[in-house]
């Protein structure tokens, strides 16, 4: 299974408007976009795929999404119709256990480090410009902040588990690298 790991701070509610994703606070049009390259191909869906996004924005973090390939059934990939889907996760009623919201979508109050040390035991590579370039290991976790980089004490944290991984020295967009990582893994 192919895990990816983003810290976003993206909304942790469901007041974000469909119609205009990028102003919305938290930019949740880049949260969409993650879960667009993470999980699908021309004519289907990466089931051996698995995403989290925890959410650290307003008003009250975190939240994470998991949306699991091996699951997923019936979700458009465009942008719009994924900002939709979260907007009902959100809007919906949870607590710090796992709940499964719909098919392949689960969600919690649990943390970017809570959901770090549940892949403790697995390969973590942290995305970084200045990380080396390496062979990947089977069944990889890449974490990836959104726009911005990982927090400091959150990205210390993580190398706890890990190693810096670089996909060249210039700053990608997070989507991009997904992308990359994705076509890495699949060779």
């Amino acid at each position: 299974m192919r895990t990816f790991i983003i810290y976003s701070r993206g909304r942790t509610d469901s007041r974000f408007n469909i119609e205009d994703l990028p102003s919305s606070g938290g930019r949740m049009d880049l949260v969409a976009r993650c879960i667009n390259s993470a999980l699908w191909l021309s004519h289907g869906i990466r089931r051996n795929t698995r995403l989290y996004i925890v959410l650290n924005g307003a008003p009250s973090p975190p939240v994470t999404l998991c949306f699991d390939g091996s699951k997923i059934k019936r979700i458009s990939p465009d942008e719009r119709s994924i900002a939709i889907w979260i907007k009902k996760v959100l809007a919906s009623d949870f607590g710090k256990e796992w709940k499964e919201f719909r098919n392949g979508i689960l969600v919690s109050r649990k943390s970017f480090q809570d959901i770090v040390k549940e892949h403790d035991k697995k390969n973590i590579y942290v995305l970084h410009e200045k990380g080396k370039k390496m062979k990947l290991k089977k069944d990889p976790v890449f974490v990836l902040g959104d726009n911005f980089d990982i927090p400091k004490k959150e990205e210390k944290f993580v190398l706890k588990y890990g190693k810096k991984l670089s996909i060249g020295e210039k700053s990608y967009l997070s989507s991009s690298c997904i992308s990359v990582l994705n076509w890495l893994c699949d060779k």
